[in-house]
């Protein structure tokens, strides 16, 4: 037996692989996890979770994900060690055997039946072919060490667990090496024993032992992990739930709302920039205020009124001048502003020129906006009234020139073949007449444009207000027309320009002629002078037609003619510049009429004493 000491060399068996066997049980746990906290994930996606669930999951998933993985790459590895571990404590029964081999010490059947009692181990030489026992009584081995043996020409180990019969639960060690036996073939020398568990604990005891207490660490783990998160999350949760209440009263308008902390971090950072916001935000709120105050005055202290509405016309804001205006006005020019304003969501920019809004004309200037569309609305009554006026005057203005100038023309080719000297005369006055018609039109164009520049200088003076009616009484004589004055005893003189009030006068006067008069134009007209309320009160009463009282407020607007005035000549300035005058001399003038009744125009200047009081 002495050719086998060559080959008893102790065999150490290698790792299992990492990836295989339990590990790949061992992996099971982590895949379970992250299958359910993906699906939680996916749950609270669609969820409002406050912070501190999800930084307490965050801790949690975290631990749990360390754990797994710690626990994935090492129990492999302690499962290896362990049975080599239990392998060891088998191979160490054969160190001394190995040790004589190396000495090249005798081993025969007595040596190594003393060796196996020694020991406690059973041994036998078995025949791989048909596992025949050739010598010993290894009572039971495995096949697979032996088979190992053989193939590897070297000793080989083996540990199996009994499954059944008497020896259920102990463990069967095998030690196997190849040996030559003379006549036969394939044969090894056998140890064999069977450990209990209290001998000697079987890997998987072992490995369920590590595996309760890794699974019980995990568990403390996460219990310290959670419990940490959950701290974390409600430190950080007071402070952000602080800042979003604080946000959510800077949004209701509370400017003055600020954030206060002592920790200088990313939070505190956040407050501070909060603080600034809000303090911006302040200023840009005020300042938008004043702006919006000023637009507001700006828009209420405009003439035209302003209409502003959203996509589905809807009024958005009006000015006081459009709230008046569309408070006073029908359903048919709401229906026509509204006809603009939709056409200028499509059409651009649009003017309507005249839309009748009761007894008003109103010009409707009418744009798109981005989320609706403007309206700008001017009363355009008395700038119409004018230009028909303008045009009327135009009209009566060329006809007054044309006139007196074709009757000069006339009367001067009547002249050159006229021989009798008192036709000749009456020709003569005639052009006269005309010449001093042209003269007046053009004295009255000119006082008119002269009091616009403030370039006519008025002398102030004493004036008697009844020796001026008389003298004006005496320039109308030439007319042959009955003209009365009643003056008031006792009424002081006024200090005033005289030229330019007799212009005055003489302009009510004349009107009052022109307007008076029955069926042959006979009736008287009447001068009054009397002391009102400290004035001087000068009236001139005709009993003519009249004026309507809807164009009494008119009459003294330029180039206006009243309605029914047209039997008379005119221009339709002689009240204009009545009224200029009037003002420039610090007095006013009052008209009273009934159609077919008579007007009376009334001038109101103040006495010398109460100018001196």
């Amino acid at each position: 037996m002495s050719s086998v000491r060559d080959r008893l060399l102790p065999k150490r068996k290698k790792p299992r692989n990492a990836s295989g066997g339990r590990s790949r049980q061992s992996s099971r746990p982590k895949q379970v996890l992250l299958t359910w906290l993906r699906k939680l994930g996916a749950r609270l996606r669609h969820s409002r979770v406050s912070i501190q669930v999800w930084l307490t999951l965050l801790f949690l998933f975290v631990t749990a994900f360390a754990a797994g993985t710690a626990y994935s790459i090492i129990y492999p590895r302690l499962e290896s060690i362990l049975e080599q571990s239990a392998e060891a404590s088998f191979n160490m029964a054969f160190e001394r055997l190995e040790e004589d081999i190396e000495r090249n010490a005798q081993l025969d059947e007595k040596y190594i039946s003393t060796y196996a009692i020694t020991r406690g181990l059973n041994w036998g030489i078995v025949r791989l072919v048909d596992g025949e026992v050739l010598m010993g009584d290894p009572v039971d081995y495995n096949r697979v060490a032996v088979r190992t043996a053989l193939a590897q020409g070297r000793p080989d180990t083996e540990l199996r667990e009994v499954e059944s019969g008497e020896r259920q639960g102990q463990t069967l060690a095998t030690y196997a090496a190849p040996v030559e036996v003379t006549g036969e073939s394939e044969t090894a020398l056998v140890f064999t024993r069977y450990y209990t568990e209290s001998d000697i604990s079987t890997v998987d005891s072992d490995l369920r032992r590590i595996n309760n207490l890794a699974l019980l660490a995990g568990a403390l783990a996460l219990l310290i992990a959670g419990f940490s998160g959950y701290v974390v999350a409600n430190l950080l949760a007071r402070r952000l739930n602080r800042l979003d209440v604080a946000a959510r009263r800077l949004a209701a308008g509370n400017f003055e709302e600020r954030i206060t902390t002592s920790v200088e971090d990313e939070i505190g950072s956040l407050g501070e920039t909060f603080n600034t916001m809000a303090s911006s935000l302040k200023g840009a709120f005020r300042q938008t205020q004043q702006e919006k105050a000023r637009s507001q005055v700006i828009l209420d202290g405009m003439t035209d009124a302003v209409v502003g509405v959203d996509r589905d016309l809807n009024p958005t804001f009006l000015n006081l001048r459009a709230r008046e205006l569309l408070e006073n006005s029908d359903s048919e020019f709401h229906d026509r502003l509204q006809q603009v304003l939709a056409k200028s969501r499509f059409s651009g920019p649009i003017t309507e020129p005249e839309a009748q809004a009761g007894d008003r004309i109103i010009e409707v200037r009418a744009a798109p906006l981005e989320d609706g569309a403007l309206a700008i609305l001017r009363d355009v009554t008395e700038q119409r009234q004018i230009e028909r006026a303008k045009a009327e005057f135009i009209a009566n203005a060329s006809h007054e020139l044309k006139t007196p100038l074709f009757a000069l023309s006339g009367y001067l080719e009547m002249l050159e073949d006229e021989e009798d000297e008192t036709v000749r005369r009456t020709f003569l006055e005639d052009m006269r007449l005309q010449t001093e018609r042209l003269k007046n039109l053009a004295r009255t164009l000119l006082d008119l444009s002269r009091l616009d520049a403030n370039a006519v200088t008025f002398r102030l003076e004493e004036v008697d207000l009844e020796d001026l009616l008389h003298e004006l009484r005496r320039d109308f004589a030439y007319t042959g027309r009955e003209i009365r004055i009643y003056a008031e005893d006792g009424v002081p003189p006024v200090r005033t320009d005289p030229i330019q009030l007799h212009r005055m006068l003489a302009i009510l006067l004349d009107n009052a002629l022109k307007y008076s008069g029955g069926r042959e134009g006979d009736e008287p007209v009447e001068i009054d002078l009397h002391r009102e309320n400290g004035h001087a009160l000068v009236s001139v009463a005709d009993r003519g037609c009249g004026i309507p009282e809807t164009e009494i407020p008119h009459i003294f607007e330029r180039f206006y003619r009243a309605q029914g005035s047209s039997r008379a000549d005119g221009t339709g300035l002689g009240l204009a510049l009545a009224g200029e005058i009037a003002h420039h001399l610090g007095g006013d003038i009052r008209v009273q009429s009934k159609q077919d009744r008579g007007s009376t125009f009334s001038v109101e200047l103040p006495l010398s004493a109460q100018r001196d009081e």
